[in-house]
């Protein structure tokens, strides 16, 4: 058993040294072969920037001995030395190069790694790249939540999702930056809040060419219990009343109830209440009683219970 154990080794052994004597006679053949190399973009104007993604390699032929294109297999993020140079140094706004040609005029724009025996055969594909610059524009815009909020019974969200910083700046081709007016927070679902949040949001790229900062803002969900108060003195404001008249109103104030979240209506005066009668739209000779437009501050939740609920309009005429 062992000397049949023992021929299968010496066999294996004969094969592995031969296919070793047979792999280093076979790579110094030489092949031709396509493959991936590096774009690289060189020399931008300044203050210019791509209306377009550039890509970020091309497909070339290269022809070489078998061992250097092992090398290149293995070892090709690790050579800086290796990549197809666009030089855009006298490109104003576009410009359309024909790959294959550019890199056959220019061979030196093809960088292979001095290390390997490599030499450039042809460009596969794309055949040409077409090159749209802008100029390059920065401005700041708002932010716009995503985030879905719902809160338990008894509680409300007071006011919108506030940020800080509450606006970012975002550069890049001045054809795209102009038609962006706001950016947008990652969307997200939050639940039965019965409490505010304060937390980290992250900002969604408003455009694959567009450079924004910062990445993250914070964020606040104002979150109070809902209760309710009663405001007094609110003064009656009678609007569009004619100058040859005197008119009055009684009472010349009323009270009101007012619901929302408990730290806001805690806030909430007399004057932020406007409780109006337009006297050139509803007034008439033989009507006495009017029911007054109240408007309250639009993040409370409602008022109720106005107290009158309807006020007498005096007119009282001038004698010459």
């Amino acid at each position: 058993m062992s000397t049949n154990t023992n021929q299968i080794k010496r066999l294996l052994y004969s094969f592995v040294i031969a296919f070793i004597f047979w792999f280093f006679i076979k790579s110094e053949d030489i092949y031709s072969v396509t493959t991936k190399i590096p774009l690289v973009a060189r020399n931008l104007q300044e203050q210019k920037t791509y209306k377009e993604e550039v890509p970020e390699s091309i497909i070339v032929t290269l022809k070489g001995s078998g061992r250097a294109f092992i090398w290149l297999r293995f070892f090709d993020n690790f050579y800086e030395d290796y990549k197809a140079v666009l030089d855009l140094s006298s490109i104003a706004d576009e410009y359309n190069f024909e790959l294959d040609q550019y890199y056959k005029n220019n061979p030196e724009k093809i960088v292979l790694p001095s290390s390997l025996d490599l030499e450039f055969v042809e460009v596969i594909s794309p055949r040409n790249i077409k090159i749209n610059l802008d100029q390059y524009l920065v401005k700041k815009v708002p932010i716009k939540s995503q985030i879905l909020i719902s809160t338990n019974p008894g509680y409300i969200q007071v006011g919108d999702v506030s940020f800080l910083p509450d606006s970012i700046s975002i550069g890049g081709p001045q054809e795209i930056v102009d038609n962006i007016t706001f950016v947008n927070t990652e969307k997200d679902t939050m639940s039965n809040l019965i409490t505010s949040v304060d937390g980290e949001l992250l900002i969604i790229n408003p455009d694959k060419l567009v450079d924004f900062d910062p990445k993250k803002v914070q964020g606040f969900i104002d979150i109070q219990p809902i209760s309710e108060t009663i405001v007094t003195g609110i003064p009656v404001k009678l609007i569009n009343k004619p100058n040859d008249v005197n008119v009055f109103v009684n009472p010349a104030t009323v009270s009101l109830t007012i619901v929302g979240g408990l730290n806001q209506i805690a806030s909430i005066v007399s004057t932020d209440i406007e409780v109006l009668i337009n006297f050139e739209k509803y007034w008439t000779p033989d009507k006495q009683f009017y029911s007054p437009e109240v408007r309250i501050p639009g993040a409370l939740m409602e008022w109720k219970d106005l107290s009158p609920n309807n006020l007498e309009i005096l007119v009282i005429k001038e004698i010459n």
